[in-house]
């Protein structure tokens, strides 16, 4: 997203609209999918020979769960964007759309979860115990670090 400086009133002006999710750059990632567009609900003001531009970004991502490995959806949504820019007369324009990106890239969860219920995979067989028990015994199974506990240091 560009903002011409030159057309920014000495109140600020509002920019609300979307970008398509591309500006995110992550098409080929096997943990995130975009979903749709992004949106901006920002304000943009000259300061001091600065652009100051606050606001809201959202999207819609499909996220892989780490627990059971299925992607579910959700939104990503940041409500203090801040960011300030040079404005000086010899400035045009200012584009903000990296800085969009990377504020939307770091709300994504590092361990996204589907729900609080997961239940996850089965260490030993791998199946969904969301979907099930498995025919894995149920018994306690000896820790795979039990046979440290005899060794004599």
């Amino acid at each position: 997203m560009k903002i011409l400086v030159a057309r920014i009133p000495a109140e600020g002006f509002q920019y609300e609209g979307t970008d398509p999710g591309a500006i995110l750059e992550i098409a080929d990632d096997p943990f995130v999918r975009v979903e749709g567009d992004v949106r901006y609900d920002l304000s943009a003001q000259c300061v001091s020979e600065e652009l100051v531009v606050r606001g809201t970004l959202s999207v819609g991502l499909g996220l892989r769960c780490t627990r059971c490995t299925v992607f579910f959806s959700t939104t990503v949504r940041v409500s203090d964007f801040l960011r300030a820019y040079s404005a000086s007369k010899d400035v045009d324009s200012v584009d903000i759309t990296a800085d969009m990106r990377e504020e939307l890239l770091l709300h994504i969860p590092g361990f996204p979860v589907c729900g609080e219920g997961c239940k996850g995979l089965c260490a030993q067989c791998g199946a969904d115990l969301n979907k099930g028990s498995c025919g894995c015994g149920t018994g306690e199974r000896p820790s795979p670090w039990t046979a440290l506990d005899s060794l004599d240091l």
